[in-house]
């Protein structure tokens, strides 16, 4: 892998109930380009959607920066002054 910032997706979510599926949607292309099967991340997506869930809830938007590693898949959701950092081991 290259340069963080050139191996990181970020999504702007908005605080809007119609977009809670973009989160998951969104890992799971990027583990399909990395072939990685979402199984060997364990509830990462589970959890991602979750988090995203309970920030936009509170009126905000939520930004949030995907990264795949040799070594992991690593998920940051940004909202109202909050980082939440969400990761798991590569298999």
């Amino acid at each position: 892998m290259g340069d963080d910032k050139d191996d990181t997706v970020t999504l702007h979510l908005p605080p809007d109930a119609q977009f809670a599926e973009l989160p998951r949607v969104a890992l799971a292309s990027l583990l399909r380009i990395h072939r990685i099967d979402p199984g060997d991340i364990g509830d990462l997506s589970t959890s991602v959607q979750h988090t995203a869930t309970e920030m936009t809830a509170t009126g905000n938007s939520v930004d949030i920066h995907l990264r795949v590693t040799d070594t992991q898949v690593c998920v940051d959701l940004d909202s109202a002054g909050r980082t939440v950092r969400l990761s798991a081991p590569r298999s």
